[in-house]
């Protein structure tokens, strides 16, 4: 079975996902004064995976943005509805960060987090418009692409990897069949670099032989 990415994980999951999580907080008394929706996206652009010589642990840093609309009471004065706007930006992060401290999947808490809203307008609101503000909130996640140590090798060699899928490890990975049976073919990839399409649909990649890594920034 192809394991489902790390990163999807810590946004969906549905007991320790942070959209789940932000989902539940946005319905509790703090957030009462406030009508919100919101969407995420992933700049993959901002990706890196990073590696310590002293640890064969991989670090990836991932660039996040939420993406947040909030209404406002057409009959509010726009400057006390631009405080609303500061003062649910402000709940929301500190909810963002609170997760963060509680979550095992990242390798370190949430620092910092960059907040914008747009000025007062009317935005889409369940099929209409509403007078409202669109808040984007970017901040970066730290995790390891794999849940163990990579000295722990049968435990980093019993995952498979779908074409596409970042290479967490760098080094020899065998192309599996659906069935779980390897193919004997075998292929080099780096660690951060995509893996290549398979010749044959639902064919995944194992790592056989993991290469140590050494500080790219050297």
């Amino acid at each position: 079975m192809i394991q489902i990415p790390i990163v999807r994980q810590i946004l969906l999951d549905a007991d320790t996902g942070l959209l789940p999580y932000l989902s539940q907080q946005l319905q509790t008394q703090s957030f009462s004064p406030f009508k919100s929706q919101f969407g995420f996206y992933v700049d993959e652009s901002c990706t890196q995976v990073t590696s310590v010589d002293d640890s064969l642990e991989i670090q990836t840093i991932l660039l996040l943005t939420l993406k947040l609309s909030i209404v406002v009471d057409s009959q509010t004065p726009s400057d006390e509805a631009a405080v609303h706007a500061l003062e649910f930006q402000e709940l929301l992060d500190a909810q963002i960060i609170r997760w963060s401290q509680n979550n095992e999947n990242l390798l370190q808490p949430i620092s910092g987090i960059k907040s914008t809203f747009s000025q007062l307008s009317d935005i889409p609101f369940h099929g209409g418009y509403l007078p409202g503000f669109e808040i984007k909130s970017q901040f970066t996640i730290v995790y390891s692409p794999v849940t163990t140590q990579l000295s722990q090798s049968e435990s980093a060699q019993s995952f498979l990897h779908s074409p596409g899928e970042r290479t967490p490890i760098s080094g020899q990975y065998e192309v599996i069949n659906s069935d779980g049976k390897g193919t004997g073919l075998e292929i080099t990839s780096t660690a951060g670099n995509p893996f290549p399409p398979t010749s044959e649909s639902d064919q995944s990649y194992r790592l056989v032989d993991p290469t140590k890594h050494k500080n790219p920034n050297r």
